[in-house]
């Protein structure tokens, strides 16, 4: 499979970006976000790294480690937050009190605390779109996901443009591996040799979304597509029919479904 190829497929026919806008990547450290980053830049789009420090010990490290010395060899500028510092603690502290507390899985509010850090930091970089390394293996599990737990509106944002393009402090979402089957992407960054880990977030474990993956690894590549290609068709009704609008949260103001917003809903609780 030519990914190079099918990223700038996907990137002309959604109008995901151009070359003149200010594009951030989100930087994990794995191989789709430091795919996708290549990628681009290879194409001749104007990146930059984001990239946030979760303090996860040795991993996180050598995380940190591998995409300083990977966007300074392509000479991308790449910006790192540190997560403790900007939230006075640490990952681990605040998933494990909102386990106590709410019950929340430690993905769910990893999730939502990365997604809130990415935003703001994304807007203070002035950038015009924010690039997450989602591949077609993400998507189908987030489809099955939202199938079982009764509830497919959740997926309304499930596209490889996702979110208003014009909702004010909200930086657009973009996910130009969409389409890519993780095992190629997995391919591409080991033919490339890049100086990455190929290890699963160590706290990823007893999760919905691990059972689902577990699941999803069975079926072909092209069920995937299927599955994913299916439900692009049923967005155009489901948003027509999404009675949701996009407010200011009343703590923050970043975007919101509701007064408060997700993460401040979350972390007053911390």
């Amino acid at each position: 499979m030519d990914i190079e190829l099918l990223v700038k497929e996907t990137i002309e026919k959604y109008r995901l970006c151009t070359k003149k806008e200010n594009v951030v990547v989100a930087l994990s450290g794995g191989k789709d976000s430091t795919s996708v980053l290549y990628i681009l830049h290879k194409l001749g789009y104007n990146v930059q790294g984001l990239m946030i420090d979760l303090d996860l010990g040795e991993w996180s490290k050598i995380h940190n480690k591998n995409m300083i010395n990977f966007c300074d060899k392509i000479g991308v500028k790449l910006t790192i937050v540190d997560l403790k510092k900007e939230l006075g603690q640490g990952i681990c502290f605040i998933k494990s009190v909102l386990k106590k507390k709410k019950n929340l899985t430690g993905c769910s509010v990893c999730g939502t605390v990365k997604r809130w850090i990415l935003n703001k930091t994304a807007l203070e970089m002035k950038a015009d779109k924010l690039v997450t390394g989602h591949n077609l293996d993400d998507e189908t599990q987030n489809v099955l996901m939202n199938f079982l737990k009764g509830n497919i509106m959740l997926g309304i944002n499930s596209s490889p443009s996702a979110g208003g393009k014009n909702v004010d402090g909200f930086v657009q979402r973009i996910k130009p591996l969409f389409f890519v089957p993780e095992d190629e992407i997995r391919k591409y960054a080991k033919d490339h040799k890049f100086e990455i880990l190929y290890d699963k977030c160590p706290c990823a474990f007893g999760t919905y979304r691990v059972e689902t993956r577990g699941w999803t690894d069975q079926i072909s590549n092209k069920q995937k597509l299927k599955i994913v290609e299916n439900f692009q068709k049923l967005l155009p009704k489901l948003r027509k029919d999404s009675k949701t609008s996009v407010k200011k949260c009343s703590v923050c103001g970043q975007p919101s479904r509701g007064n408060i917003c997700n993460y401040c809903s979350m972390m007053k609780d911390i």
